[in-house]
């Protein structure tokens, strides 16, 4: 985090002023973990929501992965001054790396970068009061066409995974200041059949018992039990418009 040096006036003139005498610049803003979504996918902006620490991500399923930021406000605020020390956050600053990978060569590493793939800013809004106020946001960490790239260059007839690191930083506005998170590095496993169970073909016997997945997205950090036809008996791939999840049970 880093500090603006302000002289005792000028601490002096803030108190009276704005009642704010934590840094509202860089690391306004902490991010602290991901959280584990609900059955309805809803969270409810506590420290003691279970959290994810690694992600993993399907390719089958051509899903982006959704990131839940927890996020705790390092601003404060005199009585009478938290409408104005309350931060709104417009989004999420990213970068994607695939460190070790040779999966994409120089060239399409720059055309990711360029087609904002990997190098983008992922817009939501939530407001995070101030002395240690906790807020919950949604946004989209990996884009679903990035993760249809990685499957378009991956041998889908075995299996197979890659790494992504993903760096955000979180940027919102406190009464017409810029205020930033510190930078936060997630690393999620993208691959085919991580998340995605196959049973058989489709329809399943009766009364076949299904998992559905994670509420928020069947691709990632869960298992959904699916249907589809695969190639052949040496070949994993699946047939083009096989698959189903959750799977398709006999009435």
């Amino acid at each position: 985090m880093q500090r603006r040096n302000i002289a005792p006036l000028g601490v002096a003139l803030v108190a009276l002023v704005g009642g704010c005498v934590a840094d509202s610049g860089d690391g306004g803003i902490l991010v602290l973990r991901n959280v584990v979504a609900d059955a309805t996918c809803s969270t409810i902006g506590n420290a003691a929501e279970p959290t994810h620490s690694h992600g993993s991500l399907d390719l089958l399923l051509g899903n982006g992965y959704l990131f839940i930021a927890q996020m705790r406000s390092r601003i404060t605020a005199l009585v009478g001054q938290e409408d104005q020390r309350t931060i709104i956050t417009s989004g999420a600053n990213v970068d994607i790396a695939f460190p070790g990978s040779t999966l994409f060569s120089d060239t399409e590493l720059a055309d990711l970068k360029t087609s904002a793939l990997t190098h983008f800013k992922s817009p939501f809004t939530q407001a995070i009061f101030p002395n240690g106020g906790v807020s919950d946001g949604f946004f989209d960490l990996i884009p679903g066409e990035l993760v249809r790239r990685i499957a378009a260059k991956s041998d889908l007839s075995k299996l197979n995974q890659i790494e992504a690191v993903a760096t955000f930083t979180i940027v919102g506005d406190m009464s017409g200041e810029t205020v930033t998170s510190q930078p936060f590095s997630y690393a999620v496993t993208i691959g085919n059949e991580l998340t995605v169970n196959i049973l058989g073909t489709c329809p399943l016997a009766k009364a076949t018992m299904v998992r559905t997945g994670y509420a928020c997205n069947a691709a990632q950090d869960g298992e959904v039990d699916c249907c589809a036809t695969r190639k052949s008996d040496t070949d994993r791939s699946i047939v083009p418009g096989s698959l189903s999840c959750p799977a398709i049970v006999s009435m």
